[in-house]
C-alpha cells in the first residue's frame, strides 16, 4: 500500500473540506496502523508526576516467567512475552484472542538506566515505574 497516495488524498480532500478530522484522527495514529490487523503489539499508556515516569502495559494472559524486559538504550524499552492460552486447543470453539509471542520497543520521553526500573505484574497490568531526570540525579550524587 503507497502512504504517501493516501497523505497526498488527505491534503486535497482538507482542502475542499474546512475541517481538521482527518488531521485531528492522524494526530492519533500514523495511516499504516489502520491497516495493521497484528494483534501481537502490546498497546501500553504512559503518565508522569514531578518524579516518577510510569507505563502501563496491557499483558493479559501473559506470566511474569515468560516475561523479558530490556533496555536497548537509555531511551528505548524492549517487552517481549508470551500469551499462554488458558484451555487446551482441542476444547477451542470460537477464538478471538490473540496466543503467542508479543513484543513491544518503547520510547521513552526521558533517559533512565536498567537498575531504575521497577516492574510489577498486576491483573494482567505490566506497571512500570522509573524516577524522572537521570541526568540531575546522577549529577546530585556525584557532589
Amino acid at each position: 500500500m503507497d502512504f504517501e497516495k493516501i497523505r497526498k488524498w488527505l491534503e486535497i480532500t482538507n482542502e475542499y473540506k474546512q475541517s481538521d478530522f482527518w488531521t485531528n484522527v492522524l494526530k492519533y495514529k500514523a495511516p499504516q496502523q489502520f491497516f495493521n490487523s497484528d494483534a501481537s503489539t502490546l498497546v501500553y499508556d504512559f503518565y508522569q508526576d514531578e518524579e516518577y515516569n510510569f507505563i502501563i502495559v496491557e499483558m493479559p494472559g501473559v506470566y511474569e516467567e515468560e516475561l523479558t524486559i530490556r533496555l536497548l538504550s537509555k531511551t528505548e524499552l524492549l517487552i517481549k512475552g508470551t500469551v499462554t492460552p488458558v484451555f487446551p486447543a482441542e476444547m477451542e470453539v470460537q477464538r478471538e484472542r490473540y496466543y503467542g509471542e508479543i513484543e513491544r520497543t518503547i520510547q521513552l520521553p526521558e533517559a533512565t538506566e536498567f537498575h531504575l526500573l521497577q516492574f510489577q505484574m498486576l491483573n494482567g497490568l505490566l506497571h512500570i515505574s522509573y524516577p524522572r531526570h537521570v541526568e540531575n540525579i546522577a549529577f546530585t550524587k556525584g557532589l
